[in-house]
């Protein structure tokens, strides 16, 4: 029995290596000769090798290994292998590599990963599969769908993180690391990029145990297959020059443009379709079928020419790319590095050209540093560029600061974080009547913080509605009547200026002796002195000073007394009462002002509570505060009830509920992307 199976290990042996021949693996190469021994003792292991270097098959031929080792797997059971990268373009290409060899050993590979429809991959999960290849995010999805009936990671001992120092970068740090937590410790962790900065270190100690470190060349430098050459250009002649790099490369093979926004890439793509080069461009706006096509037609070469941001600087592998042009300088050292290794890959011959300006003359340092590793010369115009840069900084007082790739932050799951999801949770029970008796409450918090914010004011007041005359209801006034009405309005308009500017001196009076705006008695001796040209100013009694006093009170209860006068009037008019209330939304959340003040909402409100609603004010930001004589955003509400009032106030309070609740409960950003489309 044991010689039978030696026979048939020495026979798999055989068929495997057949199987590498075909498919041009005829010998390793030095990051997988010195890989895959050290994997295969079951050694933990960090690997930096250059570009292009044949890191994906370093890792796969030891995972295939030790997957045909293990017992086979059973209903429910999830996967024995994880490989976590970065994008989803990478997350392809090594599936693409995968299934190259599990057809033949009877194993299953499934790819995972966001932007495209989730119920296929479940499907596929459910079916069972020894490997998954994935991106963070979509992972924990997976772990967490359905109860986590659809996948688990019980079975899993050997986790991949290819290109780990781009994962931690982009701020995946906290996924990845609950992914790992929730696998058994006795699992073998393998990390692999061309770059790895000093910052990761720490990182990595926190995953891998006692890991072995295999680097192949320098560390973080391009490959020396690559002519690197760099050109200090005006930004308007950039794309002139871009024109003649393309008609000397472009007939020997693919060419790769990196610009720094999506936009900028549509914009590019459109100026190079306009001079008659047919071209894509990918970047994170595009639906990821079209990403997907995208990179087929690319690396079959049915498209030459490719505009892309940095989404495509990490894992591509074209075989005949044969230059990349930096249209837009890279903003650190590692996103050099990736760019420039798309190209120069197993041993073919690369060239990268990189374009900056005078104003990007912080990033010299980073490809000044790129050219010494990786033994070019260095362009006198761009070292005498970072020179001055250096000697201005240093007469400005400030620190030149290395441009390390690893920035990200992340979302931090930490007891701050728990606190905000446990207020989100209280805040959807409120909103949907499920509150428990402690979440009680949570409904009364938030609808007391908007009724705070409103700083509401409230007025009541008496109108009078003059009756009509029968006279009046026959027909049309008389020619002596139309003569007088219009000697009165010419009267009228002839007095407007003289009322105002007695207002106008009237309100200083008030001022000036803490009365307040609105004195009545004030207001009358002025007009007086104002019409009679008797311009001295006015004596204060007692008198009015007690009814400017009772006048405030007034206003704070929202009544207004009746005068003798008014009862005499009203004898021959009929009167109603007004209810106003102002309710100040200036305060509020750009979203949860727009969803009250739009004309649809607005007609909504006015039609279910039978009260009139007008936006006044000017919208002041935050810290701003507005002039004498200018409000700030409120909406007035007028009505003849205060039912109709209270209405209209309860559907606002309601619409703004909802929207504060849904910006509180949402991860996403309102923008959701930038990009034109064509």
């Amino acid at each position: 029995m044991p010689y039978a199976l030696e026979t048939l290990k020495a026979l798999m042996v055989t068929q495997h290596q057949a199987w590498l021949n075909r498919h041009g693996f005829e010998k390793p190469t030095p990051i997988q000769a010195q890989a895959i021994p050290t994997i295969m003792s079951g050694r933990d292991l960090i690997g930096i090798a250059k570009t292009g270097s044949g890191k994906t098959l370093a890792f796969l031929l030891p995972m295939f290994r030790h997957i045909m080792d293990q017992p086979e797997l059973e209903e429910e059971d999830g996967p024995i292998a994880v490989i976590m990268t970065p994008t989803r373009e990478l997350a392809m290409q090594i599936t693409s590599e995968c299934k190259k060899f599990t057809k033949p050993l009877g194993l299953q590979a499934v790819c995972v990963y966001g932007g495209t429809g989730i119920s296929e991959q479940i499907a596929e999960l459910k079916r069972g599969c020894e490997i998954i290849v994935c991106t963070p995010g979509r992972m924990i999805d997976m772990l967490a769908a359905n109860n986590g009936r659809v996948t688990n990671l019980r079975r899993c001992t050997y986790i991949v993180l290819d290109e780990a120092d781009r994962m931690f970068d982009m701020g995946f740090e906290p996924q990845v690391m609950k992914v790992v937590d929730n696998i058994r410790p006795d699992r073998q962790t393998v990390m692999f990029s061309a770059t790895f900065p000093r910052q990761m270190e720490a990182l990595a100690r926190k995953i891998l145990t006692k890991p072995i470190e295999v680097q192949v060349g320098g560390r973080s430098v391009v490959c020396k297959d690559v002519v690197q050459e760099v050109v200090l250009i005006d930004e308007d002649k950039k794309f002139l020059k871009l024109l003649e790099l393309l008609g000397l490369y472009q007939e020997q093979g693919s060419v790769l443009i990196f610009v720094d926004k999506q936009e900028h890439a549509d914009d590019l793509m459109k100026d190079l379709m306009k001079h008659s080069y047919p071209c894509m461009s990918l970047h994170g706006g595009i639906d990821q079928y079209d990403r997907d096509s995208t990179i087929l037609d690319f690396k079959n070469g049915n498209i030459k020419l490719l505009v892309a941001t940095s989404v495509a600087a990490r894992g591509l592998d074209v075989k005949h790319l044969i230059l990349v042009v930096n249209y837009d300088c890279p903003n650190h050292y590692e996103d050099y590095v990736h760019r420039c290794g798309r190209t120069g890959r197993a041993g073919n011959k690369g060239y990268a050209f990189t374009f900056i300006t005078r104003d990007q003359e912080r990033y010299a340092g980073d490809i000044i540093k790129a050219l010494e590793l990786s033994g070019f010369p260095i362009p006198q115009d761009l070292q005498q560029l970072w020179n001055d840069y250096k000697e201005r900084a240093k007469a400005e007082g400030k620190t030149i600061k290395k441009s390390s790739g690893f920035s990200g932050k992340g979302f931090k799951f930490d007891e701050t974080e728990a606190h905000l999801a446990d207020e989100r949770k209280k805040l959807q029970k409120a909103a949907l009547g499920l509150q428990d008796s402690d979440d009680e409450d949570a409904s009364q918090d938030i609808e007391q913080q908007i009724e705070d914010m409103f700083a509401s004011r409230k007025r009541v007041t008496d109108v009078a509605k003059p009756l009509v005359s029968a006279s009046n209801q026959q027909g049309a006034p008389s020619p002596a009547a139309a003569a007088a009405a219009a000697a009165a309005t010419a009267s009228i308009n002839n007095n407007q200026q003289k009322l105002e500017l007695a207002k106008r001196l009237a309100a200083k009076i008030n001022f000036a002796k803490n009365l307040g705006p609105d004195a009545p008695d004030i207001t009358q001796k002025v007009a007086k002195a104002i019409f009679t040209g008797e311009f001295t100013t006015p004596q204060v009694d007692s008198k009015t000073i007690a009814e400017q006093v009772a006048e405030k009170i007034n206003a704070k209860l929202g009544y207004r007394p009746h005068n003798e006068d008014e009862k005499d009037q009203n004898a021959e008019t009929e009167t109603f009462k007004r209810y106003e209330e102002e309710l100040e939304i200036n305060d509020f959340p750009q979203t949860a002002r727009w969803k009250v003040t739009s004309k649809e909402a607005l007609a909504q409100i006015c039609e279910y509570s039978e009260a009139g609603i007008t936006v006044r004010g000017t919208y002041f930001p935050q810290g701003k505060e507005p002039k004498e004589g200018e409000r700030k955003l409120y909406l007035a509400i007028e009505a003849t009830s205060e039912m109709a009032i209270q209405k209209a106030k309860k559907e606002v309070t309601r619409l703004i509920k909802e929207e504060l609740i849904r910006l509180q409960n949402s991860y996403q950003p309102i923008n959701k992307g930038r990009y034109k489309v064509l």
